[in-house]
């Protein structure tokens, strides 16, 4: 009764213990699940939140973009207005026929004005073109209900204001910018109120020229700010509720002398979008379910593999090697499981048969018997008793395995010969191993790129080949030596520390550098950088990799430089002058230095295409940008915008008389005849040169562009006739000698 009793204890604790092993092991799957599950959630949250972020990125860049255009549109229509305002006082008053002239080809510039109306006296007496416009003659502005009170604030501040949109008594929707004029008009040295003039910028055409009209068509966008105040103003295209959504986006427009603000509902994802979001989330549902299940179903095999694995381990020794036994006469009475393992036979029908047959062929069996024989001869004259070969063990898939065989004779209580004890040891792992390290050698000495390893303290441990060509040295007299060639030519300490903080955070630093080598070129190398780490984590090894991509460095500086001059005349194109004058503008500020900017455009430059064609224009162009680098110093811009305008920059010019000699240099060189192969006379130019001066009259550079343009064309005007060299300054009339 007692061991009954003690038998039936030890079977219920023992199914206690199974079921809380599978209570655990199912605990551990559907916790591998649930993570599995969470982490493919969190990827796909991520990923979800990734694309509604670049789609509102995308929505963000088509909102700048579309006040760009617009802004850009706006600033064009501004010119006309802000040029013919300076015609007229310069002119001291109305000069139709040129106002007309002047006018018409600025409106050829600008799609969106409908019209030009000069107004003396607030009565637009002249409107540019009249066909269309002939109802706005006459109107008296300062008693229009509606248009007056733009009109009272532009007389009042003296500066352009932007009105409306209104509706025209011409007909059309649009917004109006005017522009008041002052001028000595009796002689008293005061500037007296002559008129305004009023440029109507059509609103449907401005916003279809802006590529939002489809996008107001359907509610998306709206533009608000009535009269240019901004967010203040009611909604004058699209719904005025769009402004009021809390996810919509906003932006302010300059509207040149007053501000509008445009709202834009984001697009937000795509329904095929959501969907595939949604089932990537149920997806990560059936995928923790299935890594659960798994889970389970591989930590049932593996308690099956452990009992299994124990139970052999009290069986057998649990080597790895093959251990066979045989008697006095040969044959095998013992063979490990091992056996079994590496050649894929059934070891039990071995036993019995000579212990000759394991090994592949006649010339195996024949060494190994040479090296048996040998070893009992060695152990009659008490020489050796152990015998260790290399041959090759038959498998049953067909084949040899490279074995290495070490056996012994066991000796009998009598002192006899017996059997055979001994080992079998697999060598394919090290034959792999040998022929890995022939390999590596191979690859180090044959690279193409330059290696060099080094210890912690920076000593050259070995070079390849391609190292001492590149550095002209044996590697002789390079191992043992610390690495100091190729020199780096950057040896600064921030340099020199982020290579340190790499190495140590990421066990990498890869950069492309300029090296000097020790023949004494120049060269930009790539290197690369590995930290290798022993067993305690600490650096055990340098790998340098090092590879010349100077050609690649050249090719990609040639294409930045093509990027930024101008084809024809190699001086700098719209690009390259911003980015120089960029740099030119922090430069000034810096060191208080004044820059003035000359606007130059060549006159009667057309006809020399027309009548002597357009390599002899291209000569003259090529020509002109030469001459126009030879006024300044080698520091100062000079750019091509297109065709035939320039724009040259000038440092350090601080007076007056400073300007004035730059003039007449600018005029010496332009007016000077030019040489052209195959023409029979020289060639000759003139020009119209404005100038502004940074920072009086602009701090930017499209400021400083416009103030020169508009000196420029106050030049063109004055030299209509004569066809003259003129330099004008921005709102100083002709600099002194400037006139031919």
């Amino acid at each position: 009764m007692s061991h009954s009793g003690e038998g039936g204890g030890s079977g219920q604790a023992e199914q206690g213990e199974s079921r809380r092993e599978l209570l655990a092991r199912a605990a551990l799957a559907l916790g591998a699940g649930i993570v599995v599950m969470a982490a493919l959630f969190a990827s796909v949250t991520a990923v979800e939140r990734q694309l509604t972020t670049a789609s509102r990125e995308a929505d963000l860049d088509q909102l700048a973009d579309s006040r760009t255009r617009i802004e850009a549109q706006l600033n064009q229509a501004s010119n006309v207005s802000s040029g013919i305002a300076v015609l007229i006082e310069v002119n001291r008053g109305l000069d139709e026929a040129r106002i007309i002239q002047v006018a018409s080809r600025l409106l050829e510039r600008t799609a969106v004005i409908r019209s030009i109306a000069i107004a003396p006296d607030n009565v637009i007496r002249l409107s540019i073109p009249l066909e269309g416009n002939e109802a706005a003659i006459g109107l008296d502005l300062s008693s229009h209900p509606v248009q007056s009170s733009s009109l009272r604030t532009a007389m009042q501040t003296g500066k352009p204001v932007l009105g409306g949109p209104y509706q025209l008594v011409q007909g059309g929707y649009a917004v109006i910018h005017r522009v008041p004029v002052f001028f000595d008009r009796d002689g008293d040295l005061k500037e007296d109120y002559w008129g305004v003039i009023s440029t109507p910028i059509v609103v449907g055409k401005l916003f279809d020229l802006a590529g939002v009209t489809e996008a107001i068509a359907a509610g998306r966008l709206a533009v608000r700010g009535y009269d240019g105040s901004g967010s203040l103003g009611e909604a004058f295209l699209g719904p005025n509720a769009l402004f009021r959504e809390g996810g919509a986006l906003t932006t302010p427009v300059i509207a040149l002398d007053g501000r509008w603000q445009l709202a834009m509902r984001p697009a937000g994802l795509s329904t095929t979008t959501r969907l595939l979001v949604e089932l990537a989330k149920a997806v990560a549902v059936l995928v923790g379910l299935l890594v659960a299940w798994l889970t389970l179903r591989w930590q049932s095999q593996q308690v099956r593999l452990v009992r299994s694995e124990r139970l052999l381990r009290d069986v057998t020794s649990n080597v790895s090697d093959v251990v066979f036994r045989t008697d006095k006469r040969g044959r095998l009475i013992f063979l490990s499981p091992a056996y079994d393992r590496l050649t894929g036979c059934d070891g039990a029908s071995k036993l019995g048969d000579s212990w000759l047959t394991l090994f592949a062929g006649a010339e195996s069996q024949a060494r190994v018997r040479q090296a048996l024989e040998w070893n009992d001869h060695s152990a009659r004259t008490n020489v050796g008793g152990r015998m260790v070969v290399s041959t090759r063990l038959s498998r049953c898939q067909g084949g040899g395995l490279p074995v290495e065989l070490r056996a012994e004779r066991v000796v009998s209580q009598r002192l006899e010969p017996g059997g055979l004890v001994g080992a079998l040891t697999d060598l394919t792992e090290h034959q792999a191993l040998e022929q890995l390290e022939g390999l590596a050698t191979a690859v180090f000495e044959g690279a193409g790129d330059a290696i060099v390893i080094l210890d912690p303290a920076r000593r050259v441990l070995a070079v390849n080949p391609a190292f001492e060509r590149m550095v002209g040295t044996p590697s002789s007299e390079l191992v043992g030596e610390r690495l100091t060639s190729p020199e780096m030519l950057d040896r600064g300490r921030d340099h020199l520390a982020s290579c340190a903080r790499n190495l140590r955070l990421r066990g990498r630093w890869s950069e492309e550098v300029k090296c000097r080598l020790p023949d004494g070129k120049t060269r930009v190398l790539g290197w690369s950088v590995d930290r290798v780490l022993d067993d305690r984590g600490h650096t055990h090894r340098y790998v340098c990799v090092i590879n010349d991509v100077t050609a690649r460095y050249r090719h990609m500086e040639a294409m930045h430089q093509r990027a930024l001059h101008d084809g024809l005349t190699k001086v700098l194109n719209r690009t390259g002058l911003e980015e120089r004058f960029a740099q030119a503008r922090a430069h000034a500020i810096r060191e208080r230095r004044p820059i003035v900017l000359a606007f130059v455009d060549l006159n009667g430059f057309k006809p020399i295409n027309d009548t002597l064609g357009h390599h002899v224009g291209d000569a003259v162009l090529r020509e002109t940008a030469k001459r126009l680098g030879e006024v300044g110093r080698r520091e100062d811009i000079v750019a091509r915008l297109g065709g035939d305008e320039f724009v040259v920059a000038f440092y350090g010019v601080r007076s007056g008389a400073d300007m004035e000699r730059l003039g007449e240099s600018l005029r010496a060189q332009i007016t000077r005849p030019i040489l052209v192969s195959g023409t029979a006379t020289p060639v000759r130019v003139n020009a119209s040169i404005g100038f502004a001066r940074f920072p009086e009259d602009a701090d930017t550079l499209a400021g400083l562009m416009r103030r020169a343009d508009a000196a420029m064309y106050q030049a063109k005007e004055a030299t209509r006739d004569s066809g003259a060299t003129m330099v004008f300054h921005a709102g100083s009339g002709p600099l002194s000698g400037s006139i031919v």
